[in-house]
Order: C-alpha cells, then structure tokens, then sequence
C-alpha cells in the first residue's frame, strides 16, 4: 500500500521534477542519489529498465551504494522519466542571469558560470553521453592551470583527465563536484512531448499526418498523377550515407 501511494505522490512528470530539483538544490550528492533511486522505485521499475537499457536488479543498487552510479545510468535513468538535465546558476543576481542569456566568447566560456553552462547545456539537452564527456573535456582541458583546478575540488589531476576520456563514464559525484566549482547546479526538466527529434532521418522529426494535411488537404492522386505518370520519383529514396552513431559507454 506504502508503494502504492509513492507511486500516486510522483504519478506526473510534473510532481517527479519537482521532487528531484528539491534534491539537486541540495548540493547533496548523496541527497541527490536517494531522490533518483526513489523516482524510480515510484514508477513502473520493468518499464524503466527496458527504455534505459539498464537490468533491473541493478536500477534498485544503482543508486544506493556509496559511490553512487555513473553518470550513464544517471542520464539514461532521467531520459527513461522523460525529463532531462540542464545547468543552473541558483545564486546568481539579476544582472547575472540577465548576463548569462547573452553569448559569452572567448576564453570567458570556459571559466565563467555563463560560459560553461552555455556549452554543457546543449550537450546535455542530447542525452548523449559521448557528447556530455567530450563538452567536460574540453571544459577542464581549457582551464588556465588545471593542476590548481583539480587540487581544488580535490581530484587527482589524472584522475581529472581520465573520466572525461574515451568511452569512459565518470562517476555522478565527480559532475557534481565540477560543476560547483563553476558555481553552477543540475536541475532536471521536462522533456516537451512535441519536440522534434534530434535524429534529421527519423520519421518522427516529420511531424504526423495531421501536421502535414490529410490527403484531401494534399490533393487526390488524380490531381498528383499516378505513380506510373511519376516514374521513379513515386519512390522513396533514402540517403546514401546515415550519420554514424555513437559507440556505447563502458562503465568504466
């Protein structure tokens, strides 16, 4: 009966983002981590694991050990939820945020809090991983003495280098711990149900018949012409080359 009413507590995507932005405001990690392994314990846990690709035993332990999950079962957890993250500057004034929506350039993008959550934030706004590692990359590796970074949030400099690298996926308190450096924060939100997809070959970019017009709306295949009238453009053709696709993280 407890699990059910859980489940009726966090029932929209609505009631789930705001449970979670209470735990991120936190800067708890362990907060933070607790709050994701509720969500998922108050929705349908066959469910989730199927859409994020992760077993289900290991979305109950997940986030309950002492390290914490890996930043790819974070992310595919909380695309699974429909929602996504983006960086936040919570602290900052009114002249701040008023700043923060104009473009920063230069070296300025990679040390200020507007800067690095104008870079990160498209990346996380894909949900792809390689693409998330390889902006935090860039982040640190732009930094004027990363040796003085990385003693500052009291990471090993190598350390640092190698959780950004390759099919790596970096621990979720090590984001963390690099973003509040920056003075910034990760909120989740909803992911709008119209968005198109990002993917230019899938169908669904395409928009469905009722956005394209019915048929009567088109013109009936008397006024088109026949597919025999048209020939060979009355096919379907597809692009010769398709954009390449990530290879999967390692939980590294």
């Amino acid at each position: 009966m407890a699990k059910t009413a859980r489940r009726s507590q966090y029932a929209s995507t609505a009631q789930l983002e705001k449970f979670l932005n209470q735990a991120f405001q936190t800067t708890d990690s362990r907060q933070v981590c607790l709050a994701l392994g509720e969500a998922v314990r108050t929705q349908n846990v066959t469910t989730i694991a199927i859409e994020s690709g992760i077993e289900r035993a290991h979305l109950y332990g997940a986030f309950a050990s002492e390290r914490g999950p890996r930043l790819s079962t974070v992310t595919k957890v909380i695309t699974a939820l429909r929602l996504r993250l983006v960086t936040v500057q919570p602290s900052a004034s009114t002249l701040e945020r008023y700043s923060s929506q104009q473009q920063v350039h230069g070296r300025f993008r990679y040390s200020t809090p507007a800067g690095v959550a104008e870079l990160l934030n498209p990346a996380l706004a894909t949900s792809n991983l390689r693409a998330i590692c390889s902006t935090f990359g860039d982040i640190i590796r732009a930094q004027e003495n990363v040796t003085e970074f990385a003693r500052r949030i009291q990471i090993g400099r190598t350390r640092l280098y190698r959780s950004f690298m390759g099919d790596r996926s970096p621990e979720f308190t090590t984001v963390l711990t690099i973003l509040a450096a920056f003075g910034l924060q990760l909120r989740v939100e909803r992911v709008s149900k119209r968005k198109a997809s990002l993917d230019p070959y899938s169908t669904r970019s395409l928009g469905t018949s009722a956005e394209l017009g019915t048929s009567a709306e088109l013109g009936t295949s008397a006024e088109l012409g026949t597919s025999a009238e048209l020939g060979k453009s009355a096919e379907v053709v597809f692009p010769q080359q398709l954009p390449a696709e990530f290879p999967a993280m390692a939980e590294a």
